[in-house]
């Protein structure tokens, strides 16, 4: 009796030892990572950006995380399945992904950088039309518009469309600029335009033909 009870007691130790290696093995391996970079559409990178993964297969299984300074973003610890993830930051559109597989044992790295959109952010707009005569509208005539203030520059060009108009989305702030409409067979003719902030401007650019 007193050998069986201390073979009982010596193998008590090394049977939980060999039942818990296994257990801890297979955990490690049933997780995968994921890592990416977020930043404004446009601009520079994000950093503070709430990043939440939700599980596809359970919805209330949900890590969160942010990105640092350089806008990078990591989960070390998933478990392999799939996952979206959303990215929240405030004045903001919130941002979600398609669903993303994670392998056990593998980090899964985004191809390009999450970039989220300014909420309701606002912007002032220069629109109008180009004619060649009274009521004729003029297509394909080429448009560009630059700042004239002093302030910082800007200068862009666009394409008159069918019905002769055209339209520019600039910055919502206090600015003067220029606009230019050019043809060929046609002398060129300027407008200049002043935006108070976010608003839309309305103009008009008649083209007188070469004598």
């Amino acid at each position: 009796m007193k050998s069986q009870f201390g073979y009982a007691i010596i193998c008590a130790p090394l049977l939980a030892a060999l039942l818990l290696a296994p257990a801890g093995a297979q955990s490690q391996t049933q997780t995968g990572a994921v890592k990416g970079r977020v930043k404004e559409r446009n601009g520079k990178t994000l950093g503070g950006v709430i990043v939440i993964a939700t599980s596809a297969e359970n919805k209330e299984d949900k890590r969160e995380t942010k990105s640092d300074d350089k806008g990078d973003f990591g989960f070390d610890a998933l478990p392999a399945g799939r996952y979206s993830l959303s990215f929240e930051k405030q004045g903001y559109k919130t941002f979600i992904t398609r669903k993303l597989e994670v392998a056990a044992g593998e980090t899964t790295k985004l191809s390009s950088a999450v970039e989220l959109s300014r909420e309701g952010e606002p912007y002032a707009v220069i629109r109008g039309a180009v004619f060649r005569g009274p009521g004729f509208t003029l297509p394909n005539a080429t448009l560009t518009i630059e700042r004239i203030d002093g302030g910082k520059k800007f200068k862009e060009e666009t394409v008159s469309q069918e019905g002769g108009e055209f339209a520019f989305r600039l910055k919502a702030e206090k600015a003067k600029y220029r606009v230019t409409a050019t043809a060929r067979g046609f002398q060129p003719a300027s407008v200049e335009v002043e935006v108070a902030g976010d608003e839309a401007r309305n103009v008009a650019l008649t083209l007188q033909p070469l004598k």
